[in-house]
């Protein structure tokens, strides 16, 4: 059937957009983030929290150890994609890799808490580690403008992904869609969801290993994990060299580690604090991922016509303000409201800070700087999650010694105090990362200068 797509549909080039490589490419962004949504950000820590009675420590600090072993391998997991026709290979292994170990999360005991978190370390790494490489094969199956196309497809087909793999998942969850009962599926809670999502990652991910062909390097060069830290050293050096790349890259570390941070801990601060359910939680996600769809959208239009630091300026700005009122206000229509305005920020935030860097040096060396970009969001996702869990684990602590919790702009239940406090200090990193981002030059002057 998609052997009859390039009929209609033709690129500036002549070649059909809608060809079976690219729709396998841009399947493989919908199968990850059912991973990334359901395993990550919805059910694997409130599995923990929530059901076993653990504090977070139990899943930020295997998480920071996943990100951390990512952020160490990363650039020679790169430099092997760059100088091998291997892509396919290593991407199939770390996917494969991934979907075990979250499937076998499922057979886990609760008493086995150990392995459970062993097995989402392996299978973060995985993801993650998956990353280079499927970035990577999107120059096998498209080039110029048109490979432009494909990503902000990539990105799209990502979002929606996220919310197939909520809906077809939920019922294993619940018994139900909403207020739907599913026939024949029981309720199994939240480690019930574990086992769909690896399968629908695989299954999902297939299209790529079986349509994708890919293009053979040039020149294949062996290269080694030091060759590779070389580069990477080399690259940080080069940053000297064009004024204001360093700064944004700074700024730019704290601003991602708010947003992995708020990513990882939505859905238990929903239920903790705002007192959701599971339903709500599910809707409430799918709101602000629709939201971040049209976020991307309409603020990469604008940043069309505007200057990209004033509009990353004021996203972020947004953010702070946003955060601020989430610690203020808990009612669930102020949550309602806030909650598609923080889709709208990170799908702009996102949509925003690429292009910016890429407009500060020079396009002979933006494969090196987004390498350093990518290293440096990996990283970031170390630190944010490790101060937020200290931080609730410590004030928790203290409510539990007295026996009552803390008053503090009217919070007075016993999560409420942790978890608010953590979220004012992704507050604090926002103004760090603003007051780096101020000396960055704006492009868009510096071009007209």
């Amino acid at each position: 059937m998609f052997a009859e797509m390039n009929l209609r549909s033709e690129g500036r080039g002549g070649r059909s957009l809608l060809r079976r490589d690219l729709i396998g490419w841009s399947f493989y962004d919908f199968a990850n983030t059912i991973y990334s949504m359901n395993i990550v950000s919805l059910y694997l820590k409130r599995y923990i929290v929530e059901d076993l009675g653990k504090d977070d420590r139990y899943f930020d600090i295997p998480f920071s150890i996943s990100m951390l072993l990512a952020a160490l391998f990363l650039p020679a997991l790169g430099a092997m994609s760059d100088h091998a026709t291997r892509k396919k290979i290593f991407l199939f292994l770390f996917t494969v890799t991934c979907c075990l170990a979250t499937g076998l999360m499922a057979i886990v005991p609760p008493t086995a808490l150990v392995a459970l978190t062993l097995l989402f370390i392996i299978a973060n790494f995985a993801y993650e580690a998956g990353q280079p490489f499927y970035n990577s094969l999107l120059y096998s199956v498209a080039d110029g403008r048109e490979a432009r196309w494909v990503s902000g497809v990539g990105v799209a087909m990502g979002y929606v992904g996220s919310i197939v793999g909520m809906l077809v998942v939920l019922p294993f969850v619940t018994g139900g869609l909403f207020s739907i009962e599913v026939p024949f599926i029981e309720a199994g809670g939240k480690v019930a969801a574990f086992l769909p999502s690896a399968v629908l990652f695989m299954f999902f991910a297939l299209p790529l290993f079986l349509w994708v062909r890919e293009k053979p390097v040039t020149r294949q060069e062996k290269t080694s994990f030091v060759t590779a830290y070389r580069e990477v050293w080399a690259g940080l050096r080069e940053t000297k060299k064009y004024p204001g790349v360093l700064r944004f890259l700074i700024a730019d570390y704290f601003f991602e580690d708010v947003v992995t941070t708020v990513i990882l801990n939505i859905g238990l601060y929903c239920s903790l604090v705002i007192g959701f359910g599971e339903a709500e939680i599910n809707y409430f996600l799918i709101v602000s991922t629709i939201s971040a769809v049209i976020g991307s959208f309409l603020l990469g239009k604008i940043a069309r016509h505007w200057s990209l630091k004033k509009l990353l300026n004021l996203i972020v700005w947004g953010w702070v303000i946003v955060l601020i009122l989430f610690v203020v206000f808990d009612s669930r229509v102020t949550v309602w409201i806030l909650g598609p305005i923080v889709g709208i920020l990170m799908g702009g935030l996102w949509t925003t800070s690429r292009p910016l860097l890429a407009e500060l040096v020079p396009r002979a060396e933006l494969g090196r700087f987004f390498g350093i970009f990518s290293l440096s969001g990996r990283a970031a996702a170390v630190v944010g999650p490790l101060i937020w869990t200290t931080i609730v684990y410590y004030l928790s602590a203290r409510e539990a010694e007295h026996g009552t919790s803390i008053g503090f702009f009217g919070i007075d239940t016993i999560h409420q105090l942790p978890y608010k406090a953590a979220l004012l200090s992704l507050v604090v990193m926002l103004l760090v990362g603003l007051f780096i981002f101020r000396k960055v030059p704006d492009p868009q002057e510096v071009s007209r200068g």
